[in-house]
């Protein structure tokens, strides 16, 4: 029997594995800047480690993030706190995993989607501000 191919996922599936959270919402927007450990996103996010795990692994699963893999001396991996070491290089440098970062995959939902919302909410909350201003305004000549 044949094997079967494995289908890519279309950009919807992706988009729809983010969205089913809000919480993996905000983990993508935060890993748009830069890649972070899991514990620095639990921290910034005000919220449990394994609530972060758990979202990060079905991120993962779904292509979104991936584990950041760099190649760094020894020196510069004691800076790394919690980096792991995968592997010592001929040279001696040490390729590392640390951290985690979001795939093209990931940057593409973020850029066309997450960061276009974001963008709309925060326009959103600027004209409530200014109508609520303006309220004050008229209220204070009656």
């Amino acid at each position: 029997m044949p094997e079967k191919k494995e289908k890519k996922k279309p950009i919807f599936e992706k988009v729809g594995l983010v969205f089913r959270n809000p919480m993996r919402v905000d983990i993508v927007r935060e890993l748009s800047t830069s890649s972070q450990r899991p514990i620095d996103l639990a921290n910034k996010l005000e919220v449990d480690r394994q609530n972060i795990n758990y979202h990060l692994s079905a991120l993962k699963r779904g292509g979104i993030i991936k584990t950041q893999k760099m190649e760094v001396s020894q020196e510069e991996a004691s800076k790394l706190k919690g980096a792991i070491v995968d592997k010592v290089t001929k040279e001696g440098k040490l390729k590392i995993s640390y951290g985690v970062e979001l795939t093209k995959n990931g940057k593409d939902v973020v850029k066309q989607f997450v960061d276009p919302l974001y963008e709309e909410a925060m326009v959103e909350e600027d004209h409530k501000e200014e109508n609520v201003k303006k309220k004050k305004k008229e209220g204070s000549k009656l």
